[in-house]
């Protein structure tokens, strides 16, 4: 029996991934859920498990190629399949079709070179009179990646380790870099995100005093008793919870001409990571608004540093029906995130600081030191009005500001 190994679909708006590197060589071993094969989207870089044990029979997407979800990447066997058969039948099936082509045409196909060899050709600079340099090591001397990256090698342009990103310097003062295909992938949604949607941005600043009290009392007993840090994070993300219950076009997403409203409330946090490249990636507390300040620290902490490690699961990057962004933890007074497709709102979070206010007490002017902070609210306005809009964020402010449970 031969069971399949198929591109998964890893978040709501991803429809293909790039394989990265195949972890198992075709012949070898496979262990039930031992990891066989790393994908690479625009959300995360993801190690696949075997669906099986049994024996890696056959590798059809190669390191570097992008392919659709359900695409079949390979093919796993029990350890009695006997893999020349299945070798001889691929070469009778190869003899099979060279005899139907014409002379003509296998001229033309010994010079073959895939778009992977081109583009490398193209970020190198290599001409077609470097080319007939090479000698190919593919089926009917096709020059193959390792052929071209050993021949760009020996004219001494660098070359990442994995092989996938190959940079080469001119003048002494620039320096060109092929994008990784999770930075592709993070290019081309952010793009379709901006046509998609017509994005709208409102802003309210947020008195956290009464949030910063709570916290400041409690986080120390949080911390032995969790093991995890209470954050404005944390409430920011109880309070969207809470509020998203009472505002539905906020929780709702677009396909094609439908509004679907989404009962549940899986909010999608976004997370810095620093490898392999520069990016975010949003993993995904499903069902928050059923959590507590505790259980919500806790998903926020464990889902953040598997994230880190370039360890998150499939599962936990799907159902997101809202996006939160923290560009204040890097020290951001505020921003205006993209939204996150099929979502029609996202949800900035800008940096927390001692600000002097001015408050009518009595009706007098009174000048105090509060804790403020801008949130941001990119919000689609094909569905959403500014009115809708500005409510929901009228609503999130009282809630943060009115902050009265304890951890």
């Amino acid at each position: 029996m031969i069971e399949h190994i198929i591109m998964p679909k890893l978040g709501e708006s991803i429809t293909e991934g790039t394989i990265v590197k195949w972890v198992k060589n075709i012949g070898q071993t496979v262990k039930k859920d031992e990891n066989i094969v790393i994908i690479s989207t625009d959300k995360v870089e993801a190690e696949i498990p075997s669906p099986i044990e049994g024996t890696l029979l056959a590798i059809h997407i190669k390191n570097g190629e992008t392919t659709n979800v359900g695409t079949i990447l390979g093919e796993i066997g029990n350890h009695h399949e006997d893999i020349t058969k299945i070798e001889k039948q691929k070469r009778q099936d190869n003899i099979i079709n060279e005899n139907n082509i014409t002379k003509e045409h296998n001229k033309i196909k010994k010079t073959f070179l895939s778009p992977l060899v081109l583009n490398i050709m193209k970020l190198n600079n290599l001409s077609t009179k470097d080319i007939i340099k090479i000698k190919g090591s593919g089926n009917n001397g096709r020059i193959t990646k390792k052929d071209i990256l050993h021949f760009v090698k020996e004219k001494n342009i660098k070359i990442n380790k994995n092989n996938t990103t190959i940079s080469t310097s001119y003048d002494n003062n620039k320096l060109i870099t092929k994008m990784s295909p999770m930075r592709k992938s993070i290019s081309e949604h952010m793009i379709a995100s901006k046509q998609i949607s017509a994005h709208v941005t409102t802003f309210f600043d947020v008195d956290y005093t009464k949030i910063n009290l709570i916290k400041n009392k409690y986080k120390k007993l949080f911390f032995q008793e969790e093991e995890v840090p209470l954050t404005y994070t944390v409430f920011l993300v109880c309070a969207v919870s809470q509020v998203l219950k009472r505002h539905k076009y906020i929780n709702a997403s677009i396909k094609k001409n439908h509004i679907i409203f989404n009962n549940n409330i899986n909010l999608g946090i976004a997370v810095f990571i620093s490898s392999p490249d520069p990016g975010l990636i949003v993993p995904v507390i499903k069902n928050c608004d059923q959590m507590n300040l505790r259980g919500i620290a806790n998903a926020i902490y464990h889902l953040s540093k598997q994230a880190r490690k370039n360890k998150t699961s499939i599962e936990s990057l799907s159902e997101a029906t809202f996006t939160i962004s923290n560009p204040g933890n890097y020290g951001s007074i505020t921003g205006t995130p993209i939204i996150n497709q099929p979502q029609v709102a996202i949800l900035g979070i800008g940096k927390i600081k001692k600000r002097l206010t001015i408050t009518e007490i009595n009706k007098s002017d009174v000048i105090s030191i509060k804790n403020i902070g801008i949130i941001s609210l990119s919000f689609d306005h094909r569905l959403i009005d500014g009115v809708t809009a500005d409510i929901f964020m009228s609503d999130l402010k009282a809630t943060l500001e009115n902050w009265t449970t304890t951890p």
